[in-house]
């Protein structure tokens, strides 16, 4: 059975892992200065400072945590979501459909004009499918760090 609920002490350091072994396997075709960046970032203590300042979400299937994703506030009109990932063996079989349903109904993601977010590679069919658009152009990298946004204005 799917479930999707808040983030609770505790699930930081799971939550690191699948995100860790996410990025290993999955976004393998990023760049190689993303992953060295982003492996490290995911660490237990950066899962409960995104549950602190946003809204984290965690998927289960049959009570094991298999994805989750935060939502930050980007000022007044705006909403970041961040850490959005699934455990590999969870990828099509709809559940990122399930959680992003579950992140733009947010309230911070509702109440925004804008929301945004950074893609790998391997995720941009999937958040084109879901109708986010690339704000610089189909998929062009932009910024001092050369990624790829994504957003969805209302």
């Amino acid at each position: 059975m799917l479930t999707i609920r808040r983030f609770q002490k505790g699930d930081e350091e799971t939550l690191s892992v699948m995100i860790r072994r996410t990025l290993r396997e999955v976004n393998y075709t990023s760049p190689k200065s993303e992953l060295d960046y982003l492996i490290p970032h995911y660490s237990p203590e950066t899962m409960v400072e995104l549950s602190e300042t946003g809204h984290t979400y965690v998927l289960e299937e049959d009570g094991q945590i298999v994805g989750s994703g935060t939502v930050l506030p980007d000022g007044e009109t705006e909403a970041e979501i961040v850490a959005a990932f699934l455990a590999p063996e969870s990828i099509g079989k709809g559940y990122g459909r399930e959680l992003f349903e579950a992140l733009e109904a947010d309230e911070l993601a509702a109440k925004a004009q804008r929301v945004w977010l950074t893609s790998s590679d391997m995720a941009l069919g999937f958040y084109e499918h879901m109708g986010w658009v690339n704000p610089n152009g189909y998929r062009v990298r932009a910024g001092e760090d050369n990624l790829l946004y994504m957003e969805k204005r209302k």
